[in-house]
């Protein structure tokens, strides 16, 4: 599988930047994890945009009960790289 990353990560960043401005009222994107995944989330605010990002081992917890090869993979990939 080829490897994909941003050839500027900017974009993302200027993204998040322009809908912080946009939104009138204070909101926040995040999803359900395990429990006390809140407290080993990064976030991060762009104006009125609160983003929580899931600690790595937080983000495997719905690939591991998925339990298919490429979720498997992707666990065993983050193993490797110290992420978890």
């Amino acid at each position: 599988m080829p490897r994909r990353e941003l050839s500027r990560p900017k974009q993302i960043v200027d993204w998040l930047e322009e809908w912080g401005k946009a939104l009138a009222e204070p909101a926040s994107v995040l999803q359900e994890f395990s429990e006390g995944w809140e407290t080993r989330a990064s976030r991060r605010s762009y104006g009125n945009l609160t983003v929580i990002v899931p600690a790595p081992a937080d983000l495997l917890v719905p690939k591991l009960k998925r339990g298919e090869p490429r979720d498997r993979a992707h666990a065993e990939w983050a193993k490797q790289l110290g992420m978890v």
